[in-house]
């Protein structure tokens, strides 16, 4: 189980540009859970979990793309390929999602664990858009194993910072946390295969990269 952080590999232009994006100028899809495994996650863990509402804007889903915001978030994978040395193949998603204030929650409490990708052959990766707080929350099991919901574990958090990213197996188990001192916490979620990149990596830029396993 290993995930793999990168600081600042996009262009402090770029970041501006995404940030002013998702915070001003984007058409927001209200959804009134943060993962559609909400039933699964909460009876197995009913003591840590809430669930809320979120705001999705989606830019790459189905095969089809959202032709307002898909060039700028498509731009990401390009510097990811130039970090990592290895061509994403195929995109299979690409959505923004809003989280906004909730004191509900502590340093215990987050939203229903999921996987991205029932397959560990698809990658995830998670773009902060903005300072905030609300950490990325990873657990000790995938989609592979018999209950992966039962027992979980966290084995590691990212606390979000703008031009942060993190990339995983989409099929670990993860969790997202709403916002308990700004007003917003903006990522991207990205999901991609890209035959031969191995987690954790050495970049082929000089980015600050931390590995964790």
């Amino acid at each position: 189980m290993s995930y793999t952080v990168i600081e600042n590999f996009l262009p402090d232009a770029i970041q501006n540009m995404l940030e002013q994006q998702f915070q001003y100028h984007t058409e927001w899809n209200y959804v009134s859970e943060t993962s559609g495994n909400t039933k699964e996650a909460t009876d197995a863990l009913d003591a840590n979990v809430i669930e809320c509402p979120q705001l999705c804007h989606l830019s790459h889903w189905g095969g089809e793309d959202n032709l307002k915001s898909f060039g700028l978030t498509r731009m990401v994978l390009y510097f990811v390929e130039n970090l990592t040395g290895v061509m994403i193949k195929d995109v299979n998603k690409i959505k923004t999602n809003m989280n906004l204030l909730d004191t509900r929650f502590g340093t215990d409490k987050y939203h229903p664990p999921h996987a991205d990708h029932r397959s560990p052959e698809y990658t995830s990766m998670v773009y902060y858009i903005n300072d905030s707080d609300g950490p990325t929350r990873f657990f000790d099991k995938t989609t592979l194993d018999k209950d992966p919901y039962k027992d979980l574990k966290c084995i590691g958090e990212v606390h979000p910072k703008k031009g942060r990213a993190v990339l995983f197996s989409s099929a670990i188990m993860h969790t997202g946390t709403c916002p308990q001192e700004n007003e917003n916490r903006l990522v991207i979620n990205f999901v991609f295969k890209a035959p031969g990149l191995k987690l954790p990596f050495d970049p082929v830029d000089k980015v600050k990269v931390e590995n964790f396993a």
